[in-house]
Formats: structure tokens, sequence, C-alpha cells
């Protein structure tokens, strides 16, 4: 795990336009040519730019991208807090909104995208495969990510809150910017009987109704759709009222739909004039009840932060099992492929010596002698050197199973040159 190493970059310690610049900076190709990196995956979102490398030194090799690239504000974990930081990350707990489902998906596309391009390394593997587990887990097990804290997400929980149900409920949204794709996208995943979108640029509220499967309607028919629908949704960023008293009063009037007229105000300046919640048939809320909404499902959030951080705790346990479990499994397949290696050469002098008509019971024994023999010449040696390397008090000072890999790769590399120089004196 020691060989794990991040270098993070978030909105805790930069501004969106640091971000944009780092992102911009922080290229694969910074990594893909280095070397000294075995692995490494990208994270790129609006609210940080990660990059998680697999290498011997990685706490060097980040510090001397940060170097190198002049930038100031990045973080670096290295071996366990480099996993727990990653595991946080998919659990939500690094988000600007605790426990938001999005970023776990960005992780696990990141992951994709570097096991496609070939730039993932076991260790990296096995790391982010865990973390994608993990924030599944943390979802499943706690209430993290229950209840809206965004005013977008906030408004439509409000909205099937009031109303029942949003399922087959007619919804006008009055706005197609961020706030307004924001609302329409969570709703579309409600059954509903119909959606329209609202604009001042028509153009725009086409894009927006096509992508959610609604209707784009002009800014200027408002009334026609304030008459059918059950509720509307405002987020424009007017300077004054889209819905001021005397329109909403003609509106109710004419309007050929029974239930109460239900109106979410979370404009910034207000779009919709106070005096509409008075009016007979309408129920009006304001950005204040939606910050009192956000407000609780935060602090419900929040409470369910340790017990997240707890199955964080547990799962890197769990990692360190399955990494030395995998780091074992490797050197066994590792000493087999090479004791088959051995036993192939033996078994071709073997079936040479019987072609001769030598004895066969004497070519048996002398082959079942080379095999274990030659088998058990290099770990034993390795063994040795090994022991060289323990230190009366420090004990240990390689770790055994990348030591024994080393040395049984450099041992083959060596008796493979040996052979080489054979053929040619």
């Amino acid at each position: 795990m020691h060989k794990l190493g991040t270098l993070w970059f978030s909105h805790k310690k930069c501004s969106v336009e640091e971000l944009e610049e780092v992102a911009q900076r922080i290229k694969p190709e910074l990594f893909a040519q280095n070397t000294q990196i075995r692995g490494f995956v990208i994270i790129n979102t609006c609210n940080r730019v990660e990059v998680y490398i697999s290498a011997d030194n990685p706490g060097e090799i980040l510090e001397g991208v940060l170097e190198r690239l002049k930038l100031e504000k990045g973080g670096i974990f290295t071996g366990k807090d480099a996993l727990e930081h990653l595991m946080r990350v998919a659990c939500g707990l690094e988000s600007m909104i605790v426990g938001e489902d999005q970023i776990l998906g960005q992780v696990k596309k990141s992951y994709q995208d570097s096991k496609k391009s070939g730039h993932l390394d076991d260790l990296l593997n096995l790391a982010f495969d865990r973390a994608i587990k993990v924030g599944k887990r943390a979802r499943q097990e706690t209430r993290i990510n229950e209840g809206s804290v965004s005013i977008g997400s906030a408004a439509v929980e409000l909205a099937e809150y009031i109303t029942w149900g949003l399922d087959g409920k007619s919804i006008l949204v009055i706005g197609a910017g961020e706030m307004g794709t924001l609302v329409a996208r969570a709703i579309s995943e409600k059954k509903l009987r119909a959606m329209f979108i609202a604009n001042r640029t028509f153009e725009r509220a086409k894009r927006l109704a096509a992508e959610v499967g609604g209707r784009a309607a002009r800014l200027d028919e408002t009334e026609k759709w304030l008459s059918c629908c059950d509720v509307v949704i405002c987020t424009t960023s007017a300077p004054h009222y889209i819905l001021d008293y005397e329109m909403m009063r003609r509106v109710m009037g004419h309007r050929t739909n029974k239930n109460v007229l239900l109106i979410i105000d979370i404009a910034n300046p207000k779009d919709v004039d106070e005096r509409v919640g008075e009016i007979e048939g309408i129920e009006l809320y304001d950005l204040d009840s939606l910050y009192e909404i956000s407000e609780e499902n935060l602090k419900k959030r929040l409470s369910e932060v340790g017990k997240v951080e707890k199955i964080i705790e547990e799962e890197i346990e769990l990692f360190k099992k399955i990494l030395a479990r995998h780091r074992v499994e490797k050197l066994i397949g590792r000493l087999y492929q090479y004791g088959a290696e051995i036993s192939a050469g033996e078994k071709h002098k073997a079936l040479r010596y019987l072609k001769s008509g030598r004895d066969p019971e004497e070519i048996l024994d002398a082959f079942s002698h080379a095999v274990l023999s030659k088998t058990l010449h290099l770990p034993v040696e390795i063994l040795r050197r090994y022991a060289l390397n323990i230190d009366d008090n420090e004990g240990c000072k390689a770790d055994f199973i990348d030591f024994f890999m080393d040395e049984l790769e450099h041992g083959q590399a060596n008796k493979e040159e040996r052979k080489s120089t054979n053929r040619f004196n």
C-alpha cells in the first residue's frame, strides 16, 4: 500500500478558476511519460482535480510534479492516507455537498477510462475497485445521501411532498439556465403527465426540453400553461417579477386545473410577487422555505458521517488483507511459472537422452534431481540474501514479497543473459 500516492486539489483550497487552471496542467502525458510510475488515474470534476499513482516513491514523484508545474495549493497523501482519501471521495465525504451521489459515478468513470487506456497496474486496480464498492456500501448502509441539500433538488423534494407525489402531474419550469436545468433533470425522473420548459430564449428552452423529454414554451405564453399545470418552479435571473399579482389573478380566473397551484420560487431576486401567495387556490414557497429543508437534510447527512468513517476503517483493514493475498498469489504464480520453465527444459534434455538409448531409470532419476535442485536453488539463494537484510533492532529492511519478486526476476534475467552469451561463444 505504501506505493500508492495521490495529489489532490479541491474546493477546500482552490477557487473554481484555480481548479480549471490545474485541470489544464494535470494531463495524462505528464504521468505516462514517467518510467517510475507504474499506473495512474486522473479524476477531474468541477470541484476537484486529483491524480492517483502507483510507484516505489510516490511522495517524491508528486512533490516533483508540484514543483515542476509551480502549483501551490495541492495536497499529497501516500500509502494508507491516500487509500483513505480515495474512499472518502467515493463516499461523498470530501464533496461540497456531503454524501452527493454524482462523485461515485465520476470516480468509476475515471477508473474505467484509465483501464481502457492501459494506465492501470494491479495496485490501482484493486484500490479503485474497492473504493467504488465502499462508496456503494456507505450509501446502502447509512443515510449519507438521503434528503436534498441543494436548492434545486430541495425544490423538487418539496413539490413531491406537498402534492403527495409528482406522478401524473403537469409541471412548468420557468427558466432554462443552470438552476432550471438541474430542476428539469431531477423532475424528468418522475412519472409526469407533462413537463413544460419556458424561457426568454426559446431555442434554449427547446434544447433543455429535448434533453428531459419535455415541451418547450415561449415565456409570453406562460399564462396558458399556468392554467393547466399543477406545479410551477421559477428559476430565472430576471431583475423583475415573472409572475406578478394581477397576472396570477387572471390565471386563477380561467384556470382549468381544479388542483391547488403550487408555485416554488427559487430565483434570486424573486420571480414571484409575494402577494401571489394570498390568492385563493395558490400555495407559494420561496428560498427561505428551501433553505430550512436543505439545512435540516444536511444535519441528517452530517450525523451519518461517523458511520461512514467507521465503514472506511473496516474497509481499509479488509483491503490490507486483499492486497496481501493478491501479492502472495502473484508470487506463488511466479514460482510455479519458474518451476514449469525449469521442468520443461529438463524434460527436453531427458527426451534427448532417451532417444540416444541411455538407461531410462538413470535418466528419470537425473531428471527428478535436476528439477528439484534447480527449482529450489534460486529461491533458497534469495532467502539467504533476504536474511542478510534483517537487522537485530529494526527487523526486516525490505518487504519480503517485493524483495523476493525483484530477486527472482533479476536471477532469471541473469540466467537468460548467460544462456545468450554461451550461444555466441
